[in-house]
């Protein structure tokens, strides 16, 4: 029995001192009213400025790459993507993927996610057959009239409506 009631003895008082700690902690109201901030004056940070290429191949793995490598060529991927045809010189329009090898077909919402857009963005070449064309494919998906707002100068097709996975399916197949 003593050696139970010592073991308590021990908890009891452990358990005393931690909340006489909790009660000694102050929460200062920001940085620079903290104690523990002090002014260290100059500091001199001894460094070495080098040009070897070997001790800098360790900080280029670090960095990130600028530039996207090109995909290697395969007749099918695993993922489901596909890279652009080769022949995009003699088609009448031209829409440019973006820096990750994506087609730039997006879905733009707004008004507390009511209004739903569709937008083509980096076309390049007559907007106004893409426009055509885009808007006689959707047709055949939907009963309501197509709205579209075509935007020349900028190089982007504005669509009303969701129709991200039917216009990319569709630009894809097409080869874009």
């Amino acid at each position: 029995m003593s050696v139970i009631s010592t073991k308590l003895r021990l908890v009891i008082n452990n358990l005393s001192k931690i909340n006489l700690r909790a009660k000694q902690i102050i929460r200062h109201g920001g940085y620079y009213s903290s104690e523990y901030l002090e002014d260290l004056g100059k500091v001199s940070t001894k460094f070495e400025v080098t040009k070897d290429p070997v001790d800098w191949k360790c900080v280029e793995n670090i960095l990130p790459r600028k530039t996207i490598p090109e995909p290697v060529k395969k007749d099918e991927y695993p993922s489901g993507w596909q890279p652009q045809a080769d022949d995009m010189q003699s088609r009448p329009y031209y829409i440019e993927r973006t820096r990750n090898h994506l087609i730039p077909v997006y879905l733009d919402l707004a008004q507390h996610n009511i209004r739903r857009h569709t937008i083509i963005r980096r076309v390049k070449g007559d907007i106004w057959l893409l426009e055509k064309e885009v808007t006689e494919f959707l047709q055949t998906l939907s009963n309501k009239p197509i709205r579209l707002q075509v935007n020349e100068f900028a190089g982007f097709i504005r669509i009303n409506g969701d129709f991200v996975n039917a216009i990319k399916y569709w630009l894809k197949n097409k080869g874009y």
